[in-house]
């Protein structure tokens, strides 16, 4: 299976997530932009493996459960989920607020594990979603945790500064003033800069000499009053996370840097 292959059995397990009905072929090949026969032969590979099954001639295809069981044995095996998920859900009750670990995947962030504010007003957000660097507090966070040379070359490679709000960093000059900042608060902020009326905070670190970041967010009216606490109850999740990963070598940026 080729890298386009790949690609386009993930297409459609996503397809149907956002449409949720049995879909034709020729509605999944017309939604994903290819050929007809192409769609036709990859669907009858998925039927074949177990993953879809057809209803019948006029009511096209739908996922099995096997995805879920799948899925499920994988989620529960997870060695980071394990021990990490305690503590997102430790931030998430003390803040009040959605709690996530993110991590870079490649030029963008991506939530590993998201721990939702049971307040009825709050931010959400699906594991395996992205967010662009520049534009969060993950991605500040994660890049702080980069050494100047790292970070540096990390730059070469990125797309740009995209504007999503009024509010967003245009230039890697402002995000590294930003950046640096957040450093010597002990937190990384981002305020309305992805999205207009949600605001988060994050705190970077390495584990097994990758960076990753504990992110708190909800909306911006709220982190704003809330900010200093806050700040503070996710700088204490440090102890958390070195009870709960004692030989991933952690390290973290920051004044207080233990």
């Amino acid at each position: 299976m080729d890298v386009k292959t790949a690609g386009r059995v993930l297409d459609v397990l996503n397809l149907f997530a956002e449409e949720q009905k049995p879909l034709l072929y020729s509605e999944i090949a017309a939604q994903m932009e290819i050929p007809l026969s192409s769609c036709h032969g990859l669907l009858k590979t998925m039927v074949a493996r177990g993953y879809l099954y057809e209803i019948g001639k006029k009511h096209g295809y739908y996922p099995t459960q096997k995805l879920i069981h799948v899925a499920t044995l994988i989620c529960h095996s997870d060695p980071l989920n394990a021990v990490i998920e305690p503590v997102l859900d430790r931030v998430r009750d003390i803040t009040g607020e959605t709690a996530l670990l993110a991590k870079l995947a490649d030029d963008k962030v991506v939530y590993l594990i998201v721990a939702e504010s049971k307040q009825t007003i709050r931010f959400s957000h699906q594991p395996g979603g992205f967010k662009a660097v520049h534009a969060t507090s993950s991605g500040k966070a994660l890049l702080s945790v980069l050494s100047q040379d790292e970070r540096q070359k990390w730059f070469k490679a990125y797309s740009g500064f995209a504007a999503y709000t009024d509010s967003t960093l245009t230039s890697q000059e402002a995000f590294d003033r930003d950046l640096e900042a957040g450093v010597a608060r002990g937190w990384q902020r981002s305020v309305g800069e992805n999205v207009e009326d949600v605001m988060s905070i994050s705190l970077g670190f390495r584990a097994y000499e990758q960076p990753f970041a504990i992110v708190v967010a909800g909306p911006l009216s709220r982190m704003l009053k809330n900010e200093a606490t806050t700040g503070k109850q996710l700088t204490e999740a440090k102890a958390m996370l070195q009870a709960a990963l004692p030989s991933a070598n952690l390290t973290f940026v920051g004044v207080d840097s233990r």
